[in-house]
């Protein structure tokens, strides 16, 4: 079959027409494929940037609540997760007074006749209560000390009955260690023992002559101090904490230190310290510490069991927040639920002998809390991961039975010294800081080691 010329020119034509067009489409379609390989990859990377600052803004959003909280002193007022205890149901005889175990006096009432029809009484008998009471005002002791002095002529030199002070007139050894009492136990500012005194027993002190009556005490107390430090840290276990200590000319830093033996009361404080880790062999360094997750007391002893109720708390925090997401917070509540069930069971296991499928038990059910999940949230996340990281260190009760698993104990000798913080604000000096830790130590653990008897202990001892 012939084809026109004209035919095969315009088919010419129009095949280079083609193949032009598709070079243009191809070099299109392979820009185009390139464009959308990197629109692809910018999409993933801008949703993996919102994915990131969505976390960070929900992660600042509960930190600037916890804030707000530490703040104002007020927390959301939702219900808790955890069942409240149900209060006890008390008595007429829970209210009443215990009978003193001393008798100062004692006073008889005889009676005679009726007091309604003057008749003589028969079948008497003799019926017993006890009277507490403190004389006021109380009168303050001023004692004049008439001392003889005389002189040797043989040595030449001149001997008195007792030691002649240079003052005039002088504090009594009691009035001192009130002093530290009111301070310590009390918790009263230098301006509230100033007033205290005055009030009570017409004596005036002035702020200076209060603060060296206790940096003397202090000092006195020293070798009580050193043998606390040894106490604390002889046990099995020890608990250490710190918290906020302002000195406000600061030297060495402005936190509080604490450790208390597991086993007993005694108990050591160091302020106005930094937050190293170099603090914990000054306080003392145990064998086996218990703490809370606090970088500074990583590899710090040879066995570490880390505090349980620290992740309960910010599990319970994370569940009360109103910074997180319904669907979040209804996960963190499932969260929370399963640890504070573990930590409940293990608590009631502490002392017992806990069998080889009850420890293969507990670290399961660790484990499948601290398993990552898509709903965590970036505060969970961390939680998490501190969890797995540490898991190790949260069990090491099971290697010591009779540990608690969590660092209550310290918290709790914090607590005395937050509330005096809020009172004093803190120190002035390092050396008032340094007076208060010694006062404090030597005093709390003689109040906590003995409450009925500690301030007739306190009282008995001689620097």
């Amino acid at each position: 079959m012939n084809i026109p010329d004209n035919e095969i020119k315009k088919r010419l034509i129009r095949l280079s027409n083609l193949e032009r067009l598709h070079t243009i489409a191809r070099a299109r379609i392979v820009f185009l494929e390139k464009e959308n390989k990197e629109l692809k990859l910018r999409i993933k990377e801008l949703e993996d940037r919102n994915t990131d600052l969505n976390g960070r803004i929900e992660s600042m959003a509960f930190q600037l609540e916890q804030i707000k909280i530490k703040i104002f002193g007020k927390k959301p007022i939702l219900e808790r997760v955890a069942r409240k205890r149900e209060k006890k149901i008390r008595d007429i005889f829970s209210y009443r007074r215990p009978v003193p175990t001393q008798v100062t006096k004692i006073e008889q009432h005889p009676i005679e006749s009726c007091v309604h029809c003057k008749q003589i009484l028969k079948h008497k008998h003799i019926k017993v209560f006890f009277e507490e009471d403190i004389p006021l005002p109380i009168q303050k002791s001023v004692i004049r000390h008439e001392v003889e002095v005389g002189y040797c002529n043989s040595c030449k030199r001149q001997s008195s009955g007792m030691l002649i002070p240079s003052k005039k007139a002088i504090l009594g050894e009691r009035i001192k260690k009130y002093v530290c009492i009111l301070s310590i136990a009390n918790r009263l500012s230098h301006n509230q023992i100033q007033e205290h005194l005055k009030d009570v027993f017409d004596l005036s002190l002035s702020i200076g002559e209060i603060g060296n009556i206790q940096s003397e005490e202090a000092n006195n107390l020293r070798p009580e101090y050193e043998h606390l430090k040894h106490s604390v840290v002889s046990g099995i276990a020890t608990h250490y904490d710190e918290t906020g200590w302002k000195v406000q000319k600061e030297e060495d830093g402005k936190y509080a230190w604490v450790a208390t033996n597991a086993e007993n009361f005694d108990t050591v404080f160091l302020l106005g310290k930094n937050r190293g880790k170099g603090n914990i062999e000054d306080i003392g360094k145990a064998r086996l510490g218990i703490t809370d997750d606090y970088a500074a007391y990583k590899n710090a002893f040879l066995e570490h069991q880390l505090c349980w109720a620290h992740p309960q708390r910010k599990l319970r925090d994370l569940v009360e927040s109103d910074e997180i997401l319904e669907e979040k917070r209804e996960y963190c509540k499932t969260t929370y639920e399963q640890f504070s069930n573990l930590y409940q069971k293990i608590r009631k296991r502490i002392g017992q002998k806990i069998s080889p499928n009850m420890k293969t038990r507990f670290k399961s059910l660790f484990e499948k809390v601290s398993r990552p999940h898509s709903l965590d949230p970036t505060q969970l996340e961390r939680i998490k991961k501190s969890l797995r990281k540490n898991t190790k260190q949260y069990f090491t009760f099971l290697k010591y039975p009779t540990i608690p698993i969590d660092n209550n104990k310290a918290e709790r000798a914090l607590r005395h010294l937050v509330i005096k913080r809020k009172i004093s604000f803190g120190s002035k000096t390092q050396r008032g800081a340094e007076t208060t830790s010694i006062l404090a130590s030597v005093i709390l653990s003689l109040k906590w080691n003995n409450p009925q008897n500690w301030f007739k202990s306190y009282l008995a001892l001689r620097g």
